[in-house]
């Protein structure tokens, strides 16, 4: 029988390099989701992103070890290995990610190696080039450690036959912004906690009782006083360990309202419902288009409001968005819904 040191070297593995003590959970998930994506073309075993030194202690939501970067160090010494890198994917296309791993395998005989560590890091990429990630990056979440109980107690709070609208506000870590704030391009800075309160207020103006306000926010009370009193708010600030479960309720909501950050990023990846972003962060085009990231595919013919629908800084909301709302809360409806033991208007009996 092969001692247990020997099983350790006939293994594949695919690891999301960590940069220093690592970043913040919606850092962290673009390598994570893209090695989630390696592993199963590869065949190989996924290791989560060594957390065990994360001041945040994310080892505590996915039940990683304390010294997991010094295995995942270890293991990158003695296996031979593969970096998948911005360079690979660009060589290979620059599109999909599954798509440029396989040609990457391909390339370096992969399929045919018995041992080796492929890893990968950094935030290139956007989001776009992980699409076949969402549904695995939502079930890992899902399945942390406290995500369950706190939805749960989320939902508790929640009317399911009102339109939930999430506002993601960002204060505890990002930059205080001055009058005089550029916010083109700008990153990891506080959004005017005025903007908020002029989209809450017009919200609920135009929907009335149908309209519910859920505020996910690592900023005090006293800095969400103006909001938390301009309209009547669900928050989440007293349920600990939120990190998982307020992503996923964010992502849940009929309507997100991002804080320029990359947890809202995620949020609206992992969503199918409309966002709004704020306008002035955005990169502005010959065309007039706005983007994130200064370059977009061409707009196709048509009219109507995108998901991502971009925001004045004096935070006015166009008409069509109360009226897509307003079509939404029928959608959701619970009394609509015959799997929820809802009905529906019949036609004539033939």
């Amino acid at each position: 029988m092969p001692a247990a040191g020997a099983k350790l070297l006939e293994t594949r593995y695919v690891i999301p390099q960590v940069r220093g003590r690592g970043h913040g959970l919606g850092n962290e998930l673009i390598p994570w989701a893209r090695a989630l994506l390696a592993a199963q073309l590869l065949g190989a075993r996924l290791l989560p992103p060594a957390f065990g030194r994360n001041r945040r202690r994310y080892g505590r939501h996915f039940g990683t070890p304390r010294y997991d970067w010094l295995r995942n160090r270890l293991l990158q010494h003695l296996l031979p290995r593969f970096d998948f890198t911005e360079a690979d994917w660009r060589a290979h296309g620059a599109g999909d990610v599954v798509a440029a791993l396989q040609a990457y395998a391909r390339e370096h005989d992969l399929a045919g190696r018995e041992r080796y560590v492929l890893t990968t890091s950094g935030m290139w990429g956007g989001y776009r080039h992980i699409e076949a990630a969402r549904t695995p990056v939502r079930a890992l979440l899902a399945a942390s450690r406290f995500a369950p109980g706190n939805l749960r107690r989320i939902a508790a709070r929640l009317d399911p036959a009102r339109i939930t609208v999430a506002l993601h506000v960002r204060l505890g870590d990002f930059r205080a912004a001055g009058s005089g704030t550029d916010y083109r391009g700008n990153w990891n800075t506080t959004l005017p906690l005025g903007w908020y309160v002029s989209i809450a207020r017009q919200l609920q103006r135009g929907l009335g009782s149908a309209v519910q306000f859920l505020v996910v926010s690592d900023g005090r009370a006293d800095q969400l006083r103006p909001l938390l009193e301009a309209v009547p708010c669900v928050s989440t600030a007293d349920i600990p360990d939120s990190d998982c479960s307020d992503l996923l309720a964010l992502a849940d909501a009929d309507l997100l309202v991002c804080s320029v950050s990359s947890y809202s990023q995620w949020a609206a990846f992992l969503s199918d419902a409309p966002y709004l972003w704020y306008a002035p962060n955005l990169q502005r085009d010959a065309a007039g288009r706005g983007s994130i990231w200064g370059a977009a595919d061409p707009a196709p013919a048509g009219t109507g409001l995108p998901r991502g629908i971009a925001i004045g800084a004096e935070g006015a909301l166009p008409e069509e968005l109360l009226t897509l709302l307003a079509a939404r809360r029928v959608v959701q409806w619970p009394g609509n819904d015959l799997v929820r033991g809802g009905s529906v208007t019949l036609g004539p009996a033939g």
